[in-house]
């Protein structure tokens, strides 16, 4: 799979490395487009990988993602992300939590709003803060890299939502189309551990008969002569 307009290709991708690590170089062929590309831009796999661990002389196999980071010198290593106790500290890249924001991201895996962080190249800059579902790892994602679109499967969105969604924040949708166009409602709220604007609290929609689309006719009623 050839990829294009990515921070790596696959020939800075070290195979070898990710062989003794337990991982047959043929992973990348399994990955899907997005996936891929997200992979070659340096971001975690979406998938858990089962990598082989040495702790205090014992040999282990655990379940982690996988991450490409590029040095300065332009070699690529590999970094392991393995699954970890879910935790939110006290203090996050210059943030202090609030009981409240540190409850959210507990129990939301999503903070609910935007929050200036302070990123590893020393820089401030507008983040999305999420829980990873797999890893419960804290993920930070510049406000930029999302664009909330205009539509949402076939709902033309209100301004009000966009703006909640570019916040941060829960917005409720009815009426979007899924598989087979049945009519659905969701949650919808940016994921900065996916990337991307997630679903939750589904709920289907029931379509509405055609016999309930009739005027109803009065019981007993007898049309009136003029």
């Amino acid at each position: 799979m050839e990829q294009q307009n990515t921070r790596m290709n696959m020939a800075d991708i070290p195979f070898e490395k990710l062989e003794k690590a337990g991982i047959d170089r043929n992973f990348v062929s399994r990955m899907e487009s997005r996936e891929l590309t997200d992979f070659l831009n340096g971001f975690r796999s979406d998938k858990l990988y089962t990598i082989n661990a040495r702790i205090n002389d014992q040999d282990y196999k655990i379940p982690a993602k996988i991450r490409l980071q590029q040095g300065e010198d332009g070699k690529v290593d590999v970094k392991v992300h393995p699954i970890q106790r879910l935790f939110v500290p006290d203090e996050y890249l210059g943030h202090k939590f609030t009981k409240e924001e540190k409850g959210a991201l507990l129990n939301d895996k999503n903070l609910g709003k935007t929050v200036e962080l302070t990123g590893r190249d020393g820089k401030k800059d507008t983040y999305y803060l999420s829980v990873d579902s797999k890893t419960n790892e804290l993920i930070p994602l510049r406000a930029k890299h999302i664009q909330v679109p205009d539509k949402i499967k076939g709902v033309a969105l209100t301004s009000e939502q966009k703006e909640k969604l570019a916040a941060g924040q829960k917005v409720t949708v009815d009426g979007m189309l899924g598989k087979n166009n049945k009519k659905f409602g969701a949650t919808l709220q940016v994921n900065a551990a996916e990337r991307n604007i997630g679903f939750s609290n589904f709920k289907q929609e029931k379509m509405q008969k055609s016999e309930d689309l009739k005027p109803e006719k009065s019981k007993g009623a007898k049309p009136k002569v003029g």
